[in-house]
């Protein structure tokens, strides 16, 4: 389990207690933020090139441990490889892929 700071988000969290428009049925600043950061975040891990795997370094991949790592794959830049978590045995283990 990840102990200390929490990952940054792939897409944006929603705004919360925020009108989405305003007075004269304009977006407000907050909305249009939103929707600027989540079209970048979309644009940047889904393209024609294909899927972006969030990476993380082998040293950050070691301490996700918990459930909620269950069914994840993760490309690990310290080591060049993709890595998918499943449960062995009642453990959340990380599994290197491999190409043939």
């Amino acid at each position: 389990m990840i102990t200390g700071k929490k990952q940054n988000a792939l897409f944006p969290d929603i705004p919360r207690d925020s009108k989405l428009v305003d007075e004269n049925g304009e977006i407000t600043p907050l909305w249009k933020k939103y929707f600027e950061d989540n079209t970048q975040a979309l644009q940047s891990n889904y393209s024609p090139e294909g899927l972006a795997a969030p990476q993380q370094s082998a040293s950050n991949i070691a301490l996700l441990t918990g459930t909620q790592s269950t069914g994840r794959i993760l490309y690990d830049s310290t080591n060049n490889l993709f890595k998918g978590n499943v449960i062995v045995g009642g453990v959340n283990v990380w599994k290197t892929f491999t190409l043939t």
